[in-house]
């Protein structure tokens, strides 16, 4: 019959001192017993180590969506900023080319800088002088319509007003749109 456990840890040596061999003896027999156990354990805390490094890993992957989201928020913010910049800038851009590409300034420029002047219509010859006299003629009428209108214009001065709001409002310019 085989000796049991206990008599095998407690069989006496007589090199070495009873205590020394006793531990040794132990850690001989303990040893596949611990490697088995160690093993058990390890087995067991797999799902606990695995659960944590997957809580990290969430965790780590949360940290970097929340970052991108914020970047992408400042980078909207700007960009927002920008097109409102731009509209503003372009509204700008539209009142400034109507205002450089009125009729009145373009007239006060060329006389102003280019010296031009209308030219003065009874210096002008044509071939047939019928043409001259109806040329005058209409410029007599046009002189005499804008005298009338003129002292019109002094006996209703709301008329006046109104006239002044409406070349306001319809500065006789016409925007194109293309297709």
């Amino acid at each position: 019959m085989a000796p049991g456990r206990n008599t095998q840890l407690a069989q006496p040596y007589i090199e070495q001192p009873y205590d020394v061999r006793w531990r040794q003896k132990r850690l001989e027999l303990l040893q596949p017993e611990q490697e088995q156990r160690l093993a058990k354990r390890r087995w067991e805390a797999a799902p606990y180590i695995l659960m944590v490094i997957m809580i990290f890993a969430a965790a780590f992957a949360y940290m970097c969506l929340d970052a991108k989201i914020g970047v992408a928020g400042r980078e909207i913010n700007v960009i927002d900023t920008q097109i409102s910049e731009s509209q503003t800038l372009s509204q700008r851009m539209e009142l400034e080319l109507g205002a450089l590409s009125s009729l009145a300034r373009i007239e006060g420029y060329a006389k102003l800088h280019l010296n031009m002047v209308y030219p003065d219509i009874g210096a002008v010859e044509y071939l047939d002088p019928r043409v001259s006299d109806m040329l005058t003629a209409e410029l007599a009428a046009l002189a005499a319509q804008e005298t009338e209108e003129a002292a019109e214009e002094e006996r209703h001065p709301a008329l006046a007003v109104l006239k002044e709001l409406l070349t306001d409002l319809f500065p006789g310019r016409a925007f194109a749109i293309n297709n």
